[in-house]
Order: structure tokens, then sequence, then C-alpha cells
């Protein structure tokens, strides 16, 4: 049968929960899922009854379109569905009611018999999902699972089971239509992008940095990242590596972002000589910190995002973590910091990081002294700090700053 009237239907979780914002979250969310199907046949975007539902002009497009709804933070599942219209069913049940009849769901079971005769694949049973968002529905969803399983079973000939089935068709009654659809495709939930302000990401060429940013991106978080660079020139220090890790990071976005490159050369003219080797790699860090700290003021971010799993490396002990930014007002986010390498690696290959992550990069923290102090305090890093003038390293290294866009 040609399966007519094409849909996509998502759900949140999370946002369900807010008080009296909510529509704030609401409209955001949908305004990011407008952005992300930018260019594909779509003939409407609506939230209908707690869920999104993406109205296409034709079926082709689903699962490209399903694809990029999956990186839309705040939804939690993603379904291509195929929508009944309730005027080809409410008619039917009345009539077979005032025949006297048992109520019958012809549309919707030759729906699912279609749907199930495409996407069974190898299964050896299945069992039929009903939900009623429109509790006036004249039948339970008992009635209607038991009505639709009846006409997969005939059609297919598989069994029912209800625990743990290898195949599942899902009917969703809503007030105007009835959905069906055998795939719910999971979803990375969180907060919508852009509802909880601007961040900072201090991104290295490594595993970590990039999964703390995407982390924090799906808390809501539009981020903003500064990058330092060895050599005298981003081009001389080749830093498509690092733009890559950006683009990757722009497909959960709605909006290009801004990508930072600066230099690391104003701090090591000040450190050579000034700075004992134990202290190099703690100071370097504040550094950055402090560099980004005022590069996060100019760019209305409201924290700084670091990718610190505390004891990870030397100079990530709790003592140093605390004393390379005494000073700093602004909150600095380590989302990694109770997660172990596994977890990280794990998470950079969830989010298509890893195969660029680990490609050969003259990192500026690789080539620092191998045995930093492992309880640096406060006051002696301000010391050090004071003897190399970091402050000017840290004016002259934003003066030679160079900004790139990224993302659609």
């Amino acid at each position: 049968m040609d399966l007519a009237s094409p849909v996509i239907v998502a759900t949140y979780a999370e946002i369900a929960l807010k008080g009296k914002n909510r529509a704030m979250f609401l409209r955001r969310l949908l305004n990011n899922v407008r952005k992300a199907l930018a260019g594909l046949p779509v003939r409407e975007v609506r939230h209908v009854e707690s869920r999104v539902v993406v109205e296409l002009e034709d079926a082709a497009g689903a699962d490209q379109a399903a694809a990029r709804l999956r990186r839309v933070f705040g939804l939690v599942w993603v379904s291509p569905a195929v929508a009944v219209p309730r005027g080809e069913v409410d008619p039917e049940l009345a009539q077979d009611v005032a025949q006297g009849v048992a109520p019958r769901l012809s549309r919707v079971c030759a729906v699912a018999r279609a749907l199930a005769a495409r996407d069974r694949g190898a299964a050896l049973n299945f069992k039929v999902e009903t939900r009623r968002s429109d509790r006036d529905f004249p039948l339970t969803s008992l009635q209607i699972s038991a009505e639709v399983g009846r006409a997969v079973h005939v059609d297919t000939g598989l069994p029912g089971r209800m625990q743990q089935p290898d195949f599942v068709v899902n009917v969703l009654v809503l007030k105007e239509h009835v959905l069906v659809f055998t795939r719910k495709e999971l979803a990375y939930g969180g907060l919508p992008a852009g509802s909880s302000g601007r961040v900072m990401v201090l991104l290295s060429g490594g595993i970590d940095s990039p999964v703390a940013a995407w982390l924090m991106m799906r808390r809501g978080v539009r981020p903003e990242f500064i990058h330092f660079y060895a050599g005298r020139t981003p081009a001389e220090a080749d830093t498509g590596k690092i733009e890559d890790l950006v683009r990757l990071l722009a497909r959960f976005s709605p909006v290009p972002l801004a990508l930072w490159l600066v230099p690391v050369v104003p701090y090591e003219l000040r450190a050579i000589g000034t700075v004992p080797d134990n202290y190099d790699m703690v100071l370097f860090r504040r550094f950055m910190v402090r560099t980004a700290d005022r590069l996060a003021g100019r760019s209305s971010c409201r924290a700084l995002v670091t990718g610190d799993s505390l004891g990870q490396v030397a100079s990530q002990t709790l003592e140093n973590l605390g004393a390379i930014a005494p000073d700093v007002q602004m909150p600095v986010l380590r989302p990694l910091v109770g997660m172990d390498k596994t977890e990280i690696t794990a998470w950079s290959k969830e989010i298509g990081a890893f195969a660029t992550s680990i490609r050969p990069y003259r990192d500026c923290c690789s080539i620092r002294s191998p045995r930093p102090v492992l309880h640096a305090r406060a006051e002696d890093l301000l010391r050090h700090a004071a003897a190399m003038d970091l402050e000017d390293a840290v004016t002259e290294a934003l003066a030679a700053a160079t900004k790139v866009v990224i993302g659609a």
C-alpha cells in the first residue's frame, strides 16, 4: 500500500518538568528543530499534545530528517511514522458501534501491516504497544493493541510476545491523528541549545575537551572555543584538526560556532629562564585559564569549560586544579572531572569525534615538562606569574588572536 501522510514524531522529557518557563524551552526547541531540518521537504513543525510532530512532503526524506533530529538536544526519541487522520478512523468506529459489531480499525491495521512487512526483518515475534493521548477515543489501549496485533499476526504469521519482543508496532492516538510507527531512535535528551547561556571552552587537540564541550552543549549552552597553538601563525601550527573538531561539534548546534586561535609564543618568551621546570605546566594552565577568562568576558560568556578529569594526569591533581585560577571569578566547569579515560573515550566515539581527536598534532601541552609539581599552592603560582609578567603575556596573546566561525 502507499504509506501516505508521512510524519516524524519526537518526544522530550526534561522540558516537561519545567514550570512557568516551560514555554520558553519549548519555543527554543521548536526553533532548533526547524533550523536542523532546513533544506529538507518539511511541510510543518508543530507541538502536538506534549510531542514534536514534523509533517513531511514525502516519505523519502524521513531517514535524513530523523538523523538530523537525533542531534537536536532536548529530544529523547525520534520516530518516523505514518499519520492516519481521525476523520478516516472515527466514522468507521461509529458505524461498527451502530451496527452492533466489534469496532474495527481497518485503516490503522492496514498501515501496521505495511510497516511490519517493510521493517520486521528477521524478527521471530512481535508486540503492539498503544498509547492514547486522547482518552476520549472509544477503544482502550488494550483493545487497540489486540485489533492491530490480530491483523499483523494474520498478515505475517508472527506470534505475539509481550516481554522482550523482536519487533514492536507502536500506535499513538492523538486528537487529530492516529500515528503508527515501528522505529524508535534514541536521541540525546538534555536541554535545547541556547537555553542556558554562553560558555568559553578551552579546546585542546585531544580526546577530553571535545567531549566536555559536547556534554555542556547537551545542557543547553552555546559554546565558543579557545585553542592555544604552538607556532607563529595558525597556518604554521596546522590547526586544521582543531577546526575539524569544532566542525563536528557544530553538527549539534543550530547556529555557527566561534573558534579563537591564540598563540602560545607570548607565554613561552616570558617563561624561559624565569619559571622553574616543575611549575611550567601548571603555570601554563594558569596562562590559558586567565586568557580564556578575559576573552569570555568580552564574548558575554558566563563560565569557562575545561576537559579536566581529576587525577588523570599530574597537572590535574586536586591541589593543582584549585591553585590555577584562585582569582578567576567566572565559574570553571569541569564536566569530565569524575570520569575515567574509558568513559571519556566511549563518549568521544559516540559523538563521532574520536577519529579526529587521535590524529597527530603538536599540542602545546605535550611539549611541557613531563614532571610537574603535584601539590601547587596558589600563592606560589601568583609569585611565579608576577615574575614572568604573565598578565602581559595574556594581553599580547589576545591581541594576536584569530577568530574563525564554523558551521552552517
